[in-house]
């Protein structure tokens, strides 16, 4: 993969999910295929939202695998963030980067250090013009990589800045006559620029220089008008108005064949063809608006108009994605530029990314901790003592029953409800138990609660609520210790946690409870129901870590009623990202990033095993007596394709629930039955049977034994259990530090070698393909301005 050249930032705007396919709005620069897919030399116009050939339609395509992803940010230690102080009242037009050094145009063009933050250099030029473009133009001269700034501006002038000695060395009143320059593109020693006239010139080097010149333009070329981006790819300039693709042969062709990636408003990024201009492949990423594009290594970059950028795999057949995090705050990101040289210059492979607010950040394009992270995790065996417990999860809606509830009906549903606390007795006693109730209060009763609080008469029913939870856990506790003391197991309570209408107890067995550390536990909540003021729904989140594995418990009860399956998604959304713990590695001291697998401990998703349950109110769309009789034949295939959630993490890419798995459901629906009763709703409203009530769980060291439901007909709710095998880790430090060392000099090596095909490509980029030059890298270290000096002077 190679960079990309972005739209420009648009206004901001509230980025809403887009559920049509819309307009093109970026172009990613050719990604290397396998295979040969030939050569095409003539012009051609694509529409993207239609289908070219016997490929799929725009509205078709496959959903990322996201259980893998990670939130860890890709940063450098010695960079800092820039952000332009012009910002405000022009706005940030382009930037680009290369080495210590970037450069940004607003009302003028600025350069900064990314060492220091420092302006080290502001350039103008004439009254009521602004630069529009900006490119660090390659160099046949190593010494010269990162020095020669291009920069093209709003009446069609040109410039060439030496960001050393910091003077304007070339300028070219009216190159391009009548129009804007919109992009100037690097291409194999050469520089190709558009205005917004459609006018493309292509810069060639001067021999003597040893770089590109604006001195005389090799070739003179026409497009349709207004493109809003455009890249080179191998010898054709592709270009998009938003509507179309539009390509042009600019010089002879070379290098492998490679598909070439572009992204919609609707999210998707769709792969072409270089030979037949068709689509090769369509990726429903997300359903925001996908603003820049950028290929870096093996990777397509993609930056969102919410703020994330999301970085993917898209070489397996179900395309991954390796990493997504808030890179920008309230402001999407607007470019993605990659700095070619940055290996060959240094160590560095950057990535800048460029909000639409004017922020600039600096991102690791090796991702070199994810790949130290992601090897020592390999290696685990090598340095961890593993072994399995035993996790049985308890969910159930009770619609505000009370423990008395239980010995109505001759006690039929207490003996229930103990087999529900008991339902991994086959597999053996559990080493934690995990209960989550919902609606431990009238939840309609609250709502004039809500009134009652402007009122001021909060005290009578706060310390109700409160005896109500004080009762179940007296009760919980007490009936664990009578179920289990017979087996001579005991249990201990570590943590109650209750958010209005949420209840969730957390036990752990004897034998365990020195195996937890108790420093590191930590419960938080959050609200989410009747806007977030008064807590009806939300979710309560426990995290623990035992040895050296992290888990978490999320307890949620999202939002009701049949038609409400987006509210349901943005609760579960907002559950996920709003709870947060306390940073180990700061309130702690160093903690291994291995705890964490999947970000730094602060979200419930970043922990190794993540399981979440409750009352998620998800539906069945078919109708009562359809629902009831396929229940009745237990035809739960049928059902399942009706099933909100299920069809959600289908076909809903922005689904927060996409990365959780779950048991094939093969049980009734839980809901909604007459309480007291086995009958589903006979009231006037005849609610359809749904399966509610979930248990989704997200890990790699995890295995499930049992999936069901208990017959307690207390609630209108019936409980549920999953019964779980998970394998935990104890470090051992000091074998630790021996498979870090080889890690990291197995890294050192795979880096090496990274600058190593960097340098080769450079120079053959250059005309330099002596079969001598791989023995001459070598022979000279690396060493690139000695390699050129030796080569010269055959």
């Amino acid at each position: 993969l190679a960079p990309a050249l972005p739209p420009k930032p648009s206004i901001r705007r509230r980025p809403q999910p887009q559920q049509d396919s819309g307009s093109l709005l970026s172009l990613g620069q050719a990604m290397e295929s396998e295979g040969d897919m030939g050569r095409n030399s003539h012009s051609a116009q694509l529409q993207p939202s239609q289908p070219t050939g016997p490929g799929p339609s725009a509205t078709d395509g496959v959903f990322p695998d996201y259980s893998r992803s990670n939130r860890r940010l890709p940063l450098f230690s010695d960079v800092i963030e820039i952000h332009d102080i012009q910002q405000k009242s022009h706005g940030v037009r382009a930037f680009s980067i290369s080495n210590e050094q970037v450069a940004t145009a607003t009302s003028s063009i600025r350069v900064y250090s990314l060492l220091t933050g420092e302006n080290i250099s502001s350039y103008g030029h004439e009254k009521d013009t602004k630069p529009t473009a900006l490119l660090f133009a390659q160099s046949r001269r190593p010494e010269s990589l990162g020095q020669y700034l291009w920069a093209g501006w709003s009446e069609g002038s040109l410039q060439v800045i030496d960001t050393r000695t910091k003077e304007v060395v070339e300028k070219k009143r009216a190159s391009h006559k009548g129009g804007c320059v919109t992009n100037i593109i690097r291409s194999r020693g050469q520089v190709w620029t558009v205005d917004d006239t459609g006018s493309v010139f292509v810069w060639p080097e001067d021999t003597m220089l040893g770089r590109p010149t604006i001195q005389t333009p090799l070739q003179s070329l026409t497009i349709p008008p207004k493109q809003i981006c455009a890249i080179a790819v191998q010898d054709q300039l592709w270009s998009s108005d938003g509507a179309k693709i539009h390509v042009i042969r600019v010089g002879p062709d070379a290098g492998r064949p490679k598909l070439t990636p572009t992204s919609m408003d609707d999210g998707k990024v769709i792969l072409w063809s270089i030979e037949t201009r068709e689509k090769i492949r369509i990726i429903n990423v997300h359903a925001y608006r996908i603003m820049s594009l950028l290929g870096v290594g093996s990777y397509l970059w993609a930056g969102f108009a919410t703020g994330k950028i999301y970085v993917l795999d898209l070489r397996p057949e179900v395309p991954v994605v390796m990493k997504d995090w808030q890179a920008h705050k309230d402001s999407g990101v607007a470019m993605l530029q990659l700095d070619e040289e940055g290996l060959i210059l240094g160590s560095r492979h950057q990535v800048g990314s460029c909000a639409e607010n004017g922020e600039i950040k600096i991102w690791d394009g090796l991702m070199a901790k994810d790949r130290l992270t992601k090897g020592m995790i390999d290696r685990s065996k090598e340095y961890c003592q593993w072994r399995d417990i035993k996790i049985l999860i308890c969910s159930w809606n009770i619609d505000a029953s009370k423990p008395a509830a239980q010995d109505v009906n001759g006690g039929a549903d207490r003996k229930m409800f103990e087999s529900w606390l008991t339902s991994m007795d086959q597999e053996g006693p559990p080493d934690i138990i995990s209960v989550g109730f919902q609606e431990i209060v009238d939840l309609e009763s609250k709502k004039m609660t809500a009134k009652s609080l402007l009122k001021g008469s909060k005290r009578a029913e706060t310390e109700t609520i409160s005896k109500q939870y004080k009762r179940w856990q007296i009760y919980l506790t007490t009936k664990i210790r009578e179920l289990y003391a017979p087996l001579g197991v005991n249990f201990r309570l570590l943590e109650c946690s209750n958010l209005v209408g949420l209840f969730s107890c957390v036990f752990v067995r004897d034998q365990e409870w020195g195996n937890v550390r108790s420093d590191w536990t930590h419960v938080d909540m959050v609200k989410t129901g009747l806007k977030g003021y008064h807590g009806n729904k939300g979710g309560i989140a426990t995290r623990l870590i035992i040895d050296d594995s992290s888990i978490s418990f999320v307890n949620c009860h999202l939002a009701a009623g049949q038609s409400h399956t987006r509210q349901r998604n943005i609760d579960a959304a907002n559950v996920l990202k709003k709870l947060t713990h306390p940073n180990p590695a700061i309130s702690n001291g160093i903690i291994h990033p291995e705890v964490f697998w999947f970000g730094d401990g602060t979200m419930a998703m970043d922990h190794e095993v993540c399981f979440l349950s409750g009352d998620l109110n998800y539906r069945i769309d078919v109708k009562f007596s359809e629902a009831v009789s396929r229940v009745q034949a237990q035809d739960w295939a049928y059902l399942h394709q009706y099933d909100q959630l299920l069809q959600q993490r289908l076909k809903n890419p922005q689904f927060a629930l996409r990365a959780f798995n779950e048991c094939e459901l093969r049980f009734a629906p839980t809901y909604k039955y007459d309480p007291g009763t086995d009958t589903y709703d006979t009231s006037s409203k005849h609610r359809t049977p749904a399966w509610c009530d979930r248990i989704l769980w997200r890990g790699r060291h995890v295995r499930q034994l049992f999936y069901k439901r208990c017959e307690c007909r207390v609630s209108d709710h019936k409980p549920i259990s999953g019964g779980f095998v998970v394998s935990v880790k104890r470090i051992d430090e000091a074998q630790r530090r021996v498979v870090e060392q080889q890690v990291k000099e197995g890294w050192l090596k795979v880096q090496e070698k990274e600058i190593r095909i960097k340098k080769l490509a450079w120079l053959r980029s250059w005309g330099w393909n002596d079969p001598r030059v791989e023995g001459i890298l070598d022979r000279e270290g690396g060493n690139l301005e000695q390699v050129v000096r030796l080569l010269s002077l055959d």
